[in-house]
């Protein structure tokens, strides 16, 4: 039999990086939004027979535009809180919780995935 290793991770230093099935796109001037494939069954299955998009476009604000933006560029959490409150100053604060709870909502809906820093 397997045996688990339950191995404490430091959020801080965990890298979050876009799921394939989701882009970011960004037009002139305006904030940038998640375009999210729907791809599974029953998702197919409404698209072709309910004429429902085939995709799901989340508006983001300038704080979560500016966050997905950082995923790109593989920055750990700590450095894009960091940089985020670099960015936005008093306006960001409290910027780590703010940070947690964008991230948190992400996970939750399997848009993002966690990476381990090297």
């Amino acid at each position: 039999m397997f045996k688990r290793v339950n191995k404490e991770q430091n959020l801080l230093e965990m890298v979050p990086v876009l799921e394939t099935k989701v882009h970011y796109h960004e037009e002139k001037g305006k904030s940038g939004c998640l375009v999210i494939d729907r791809t599974s069954f029953l998702e197919r299955l409404s698209i072709k027979y309910l004429k429902q998009p085939s995709v799901r476009k989340i508006h983001l604000d300038k704080f979560g535009s500016f966050t997905v933006k950082q995923f790109e560029e593989y920055k750990t959490v700590d450095v894009i809180t960091k940089e985020m409150q670099q960015q936005f100053g008093e306006e960001a604060e409290p910027a780590l919780p703010r940070l947690l709870k964008f991230l948190q909502t992400l996970e939750a809906h399997e848009w993002i995935k966690w990476e381990e820093t090297h």
